[in-house]
């Protein structure tokens, strides 16, 4: 993508070796932005430096709960910085900087955990944020707990060395004896959400409880949230792990009903931002405060002068909330009718959907000329996501039975699928190309996509991706020539990784200026683009593990731009030596987790499914059960998916409510099916057509699937 926000990225907060580059600009577009944390080492015998930016090793999550004003930035050595006007670091100089672990607590939770050895002893540093109510106001409190461990032979001393404001929950003794373990808290207030009260003494926090009681109430409260969500369960854990994490951050970074990006850098809303991020809670099964959240969106949509799409795919997430929810009340009220505070900062979906049209003023038709990824041109990824938006306003007009809009939308994505297919038809062929470029008009030798490191190369699939998304509303793809569109992308994503082969590592698909041509945060959503394809149908898991073995700038953080993997942090792994934009980012993970979902079980408009689509052989060829379970379906139903081998033998088994018609698609069954307990079989593409009410099917391979998975040549 590369889309630099035009809002400041970072606080002025100084970082004591940390260098802060580049300046705010106006330049749009996803991934690139317009200031970078590079390496250096913390001081010695001082807290490890944490501003609001993140750290020196371009290390950066975010602490906090749910819907508060702002979180923590936190960094890797135990520190974290407050925003809401105290605007202050806390930490603990007894980090030394010596090889760390940073994880979540529990492998997702947000109570980050940083790991070391200090004199012989295993040093730990947790902070975690937790809701208080204090005298009737709610507060977050952050709590932190320095943990000591001697599993020598002799005595230790360890003096946490808190900061000034750090307030002690007790009186731990720093000398710990041989095989014992010595905690010592502490807590200060973070956030009040908004509110105008007073900040909390001292004595009041201590007053409130101690530690543990507060991690377990943090646990449950998340847990509990992540009760409502689909629970995927795959033979990976770290995708597991990451979706939830992902989840949890976005409730972090939000504000009030504001999906804001990110708490540190982008921590505002944006248009196709908040899009994507509501479109993903919804399909992962998060519909709490759902209709404030939509008021919320529809009023950024009505406010947006930097991103024309962003008006473009407003009807795609809500055709998302009524197929999983049925709620067409809401939807009717919505349709033709713009909310309180006006046509103007709350448009209509049907008024956001007559935009599109009088968009198409480029050559033939085509949407016109946008800043959408960085530079002026007529992008190839605004003519899809303006497809993908006609094609769900059709949707939506059908549900509320408004056959006048119905027919004008249909008519107005045919004009526009025909103006797209025989404009790029034309570039394709007047260019001698085989692939799909990202201007419609130009190859990609004459613009921003030169660079093949720059991943902007993929920006028509990872732009709400319609060639996967317009197939699940059911929309008629077209293609840009000869060929089906599963066809194209092959071509494409062959041409692209060819010209990074030597330049980048397998699955990543590059980055953005700024912030270094390695990876982004929106990685394994360009990855997504397989999903429509034929060859890279798993490609977004692969680049989804790619960010997690090779790109992590939090635990299960990712900046929204980053260089290449650091050769001095003290982080133990594969870790950026710089990045930009926000981290963990808000958007980059909702696109993320939209695409995991996707790739094991997703609903089409018609109410069929579609089952296994992205699933790497590797899974298949491992024997171990995967899935997904409590998955959200129209109506407000929900439904369990497992996968389950022995054997040449793949058994589908669907819970819940009787089955809708499914088709049970992974890749490796292409050409490589000897038989089906039930269905019709498509041996070709891989598919086996399952009737609705049968909830077990059982698939007989001719093979094993093989495993490898070859790069294509270079260009």
């Amino acid at each position: 993508m590369g889309r630099r926000k035009r809002a400041p990225l970072w606080s002025a907060a100084a970082m004591t070796t940390a260098v802060l580059t580049g300046a705010a600009t106006a330049l749009s577009g996803i991934g690139v932005a317009t200031a970078t944390v590079t390496a250096g080492n913390a001081a010695a015998g001082s807290p490890y430096p944490c501003s609001a930016s993140g750290g020196p090793n371009a290390d950066a999550s975010a602490i906090g709960w749910l819907a508060n004003s702002q979180g923590a930035t936190a960094c890797l050595g135990g520190s974290f910085y407050v925003f809401n006007g105290i605007n202050q670091s806390y930490g603990f100089g007894v980090y030394n900087d010596s090889p760390t672990t940073w994880s979540n607590a529990d492998g997702y939770l947000p109570a980050l955990v940083t790991s070391f050895t200090d004199s012989g002893a295993q040093v730990s540093i947790t902070n975690f944020g937790d809701e208080v109510s204090i005298g009737g106001n709610p507060y977050v409190l952050i709590y932190s707990r320095v943990s000591v461990n001697n599993p020598t032979t002799r005595p230790v001393t360890i003096d946490p060395e808190p900061s000034t404001g750090l307030v002690p929950l007790d009186t731990a003794p720093d000398t710990v004896a041989p095989g014992r373990t010595v905690n010592h808290d502490y807590v200060v207030a973070s956030d009040k959400f908004g509110g105008s009260y007073a900040w909390p003494t001292a004595q009041q926090m201590t007053q409130a409880g101690g530690y543990d009681n507060h991690f377990q109430h943090m646990e449950g409260f998340w847990n509990a949230q992540l009760s409502q969500l689909a629970a995927p369960q795959l033979p990976d854990s770290q995708l597991v792990d990451a979706y939830r994490a992902g989840f949890i951050y976005t409730q972090i970074d939000r504000s009030g009903d504001a999906l804001d990006t990110g708490t540190n850098g982008y921590h505002q809303e944006y248009e196709h931002d908040v899009i994507g991020i509501l479109a993903n809670l919804f399909n992962e099964g998060y519909f709490t405060d759902a209709h404030a959240l939509l008021n919320e969106v529809d009023s950024v949509v009505g406010s947006n002068t930097q991103y024309s799409d962003g008006t473009w795919v407003y009807p795609w997430l809500w055709a998302v909330y009524y197929l999983k929810t049925g709620d067409k009340s809401f939807l009717e009220a919505h349709f033709s009718t713009p909310g309180a505070a006006g046509a103007t900062l709350q448009p209509s979906i049907e008024a956001a959907a007559q935009i599109i049209a009088a968009d198409r003023t480029g050559p033939g038709g085509i949407i016109g000329e946008t800043n959408d990824i960085d530079a002026n041109g007529y992008w190839t990824s605004d003519n899809y996501e303006a497809l993908l938006g006609l094609a769900s306003y059709e949707y939506l007009a059908q549900v509320v039975g408004n056959t006048g809009q119905e027919q004008w939308a249909k008519s107005e994505f045919n004009s526009l699928l025909k103006a797209v297919d025989s404009t790029l038809s034309a570039t394709i062929s007047s260019n001698k190309l085989d692939y799909i470029p990202c201007s419609m008009t130009e190859p990609n030798t004459a613009n921003r996509c030169s660079n093949p490191e720059d991943a902007n190369w993929a920006a028509p699939g990872v732009y709400y991706n319609f060639a996967w998304n317009g197939y699940l509303m059911d929309a008629p793809i077209g293609s840009p020539g000869p060929g089906s569109m599963a066809d194209w992308l092959d071509n494409t994503l062959n041409y692209g990784f060819g010209r990074t082969e030597n330049l980048l590592p397998q699955d990543t698909f590059g980055g953005y200026p700024g912030e270094g041509f390695y990876s982004t945060a929106y990685n394994a959503a360009y990855g997504g683009w397989g999903l429509g394809s034929n060859e890279y149908r798993d490609q977004g898991i692969y680049s989804y593990e790619f960010l997690i073995n090779n790109d992590q700038a939090g635990p299960y953080a990712w900046w929204e731009g980053s260089t290449a993997p650091s050769t001095t942090t003290p982080w133990i792994g594969s870790h950026p030596a710089s990045g930009g934009g926000s981290s963990p980012h808000s958007w980059g993970e909702a696109l993320a987790n939209l695409m995991l979902l996707d790739s094991v079980v997703a609903q089409r408009a018609d109410g069929s499914l579609v089952i296994g689509r992205g699933v790497p052989n590797a899974w298949v060829a491992d024997g171990e059960p995967f899935g997904v379970t409590n998955f959200p379906i129209s109506g407000g139903s929900r439904i369990g998916v497992q996968v389950s081998e022995s054997g040449l033998a793949v058994t589908l088994s669907l819970t819940g409510p009787a089955s809708e018609p499914t088709a049970f698609e992974l890749p490796a069954f292409v050409n490589n099916i000897a038989s089906a307990s039930a269905g019709t079989i498509d041996e070709s593409d891989g598919v086996v057509n399952v009737p609705a009410g049968t909830n077990t099917v059982t698939v007989v391979m001719t093979k094993q699937p093989s495993t490898a998975r070859p790069r294509p040549p270079s260009a």
